[in-house]
């Protein structure tokens, strides 16, 4: 389960199981304000969205809330609002391609920024990195089944993947792009 005891309860109870594994990720990877953020899904809030459409197609209601949370934008939007974090943000949906695009977002976004890429489907998983060139390095977490793993990670070797130089970023990122 992704932790998210840093976020006040009044927010935790509202949040998705998607969203709760946006935020732990942000949060481990210290995406801290003024950042950009880039969030990375195939399938976003796929489980939400079908009980908004089962209740349409039931009595023809929709809850605004639950709408509001079903939209690809709303985790880092209300990642947003809960840090206070004025830089701008992105949502990507990319299918099968949703990490490299989403990585590609990253790189033209401006840096230092972080990327954050989550599913729920599978008992949720994702990975987050903040890059800042002028370090020479950023953090990656990658959580699999809410056990998070971290690693540091060269720049070069975000462009090495990104230019198809190499197959893998931080030797766990093909089972994340596969799933």
């Amino acid at each position: 389960m992704a932790d998210v005891s840093f976020v006040p309860s009044l927010v935790r109870r509202r949040l998705s199981p998607l969203q709760k594994i946006f935020f732990s990720l942000a949060h481990s990877v210290g995406a801290e304000p003024p950042l950009p953020v880039v969030f990375s899904s195939r399938d976003g809030e796929d489980t939400l969205t079908r009980r908004i459409v089962e209740e349409f197609n039931g009595d023809g209601s929709v809850s605004p809330s639950r709408f509001s949370s079903s939209v690809y934008n709303a985790a880092p939007g209300l990642w947003s609002v809960m840090t206070k974090n004025r830089a701008p943000y992105t949502a990507i949906a990319a299918d099968d391609d949703s990490v490299e695009c989403g990585l590609l977002e990253l790189m033209s976004a401006g840096l230092p920024a972080v990327f954050v890429y989550a599913e729920e489907t599978d008992g949720g998983y994702g990975a987050a990195l903040r890059v800042s060139p002028s370090e020479g390095e950023g953090r990656l977490v990658v959580a699999e089944d809410g056990d998070p793993s971290c690693a540091s990670i060269g720049f070069g070797e975000l462009t090495s993947f990104l230019s198809g130089e190499s197959s893998s970023l931080g030797g766990r990122w093909i089972s994340l792009r596969d799933a």
